[in-house]
């Protein structure tokens, strides 16, 4: 294999084509009809979305989009102004999640700071009534132990906040970003319905 097919293979290997009876179903969700036989509840974009999370290597390829429109679409204005809008339309979701990370940033520290309280409360009632009733008894031993499981249980959601809770956000930061680099393509055929 030359350098040319591998060129070529790895460029067809890289696209993702998305048939749409409608250029406005690309940011829309597309009405369902029975009598027409649309299958997809799904808008262009977050078909887009969801082919790229099926790739595992889509960070380190250069990907294009080949929209598969109906042959009247081709007279559609909004073809034409397809890039800037889909441009535009990244950099408001990136927008979007960069503020929703920032929101659960904020919330984590906070549930945070209750959390911690609340284990230092646990442990208090846990040292008193380890002093009060004991830890020879069964029902000491139980209170005991059960106000330090209740303290670290209290923190597990500000962890899960702070820990993990941002991911889908920075994972849509970066899908975005990468449609937004993408080549996009229109295909004017009859099997785009």
């Amino acid at each position: 294999m030359n350098e040319t097919s591998v060129a070529a293979a790895s460029a067809t290997t890289n696209e993702i084509h998305l048939h749409l009876s409608d250029v406005k179903t690309f940011f829309q969700e597309p009405e369902l009809d029975p009598f027409v036989g649309e299958d997809l509840d799904m808008s262009g974009i977050d078909q887009l979305m969801d082919a790229l999370k099926a790739q595992s290597d889509w960070k380190k390829h250069t990907l294009s989009a080949v929209l598969h429109l109906p042959p009247a679409a081709h007279a559609d204005p909004h073809v034409g102004e397809m890039p800037r809008a889909l441009a535009r339309y990244c950099d408001k979701q990136i927008q979007y999640s960069r503020r929703k990370i920032t929101e659960l940033r904020l919330e984590g520290r906070h549930a945070l700071r209750m959390g911690a309280l609340f284990l230092a409360v646990c442990f208090g009632l846990s040292a008193l009534t380890e002093k009060l009733l004991g830890s020879e008894s069964l029902f000491g031993q139980v209170l005991v132990e059960g106000f330090i499981i209740a303290g670290w249980v209290g923190l597990w959601h500000p962890l899960e906040l702070l820990l993990y809770a941002w991911w889908p956000y920075a994972q849509d930061i970066k899908l975005y970003e990468k449609i937004k680099a993408m080549r996009l393509a229109f295909a004017f055929d009859r099997t785009a319905v």
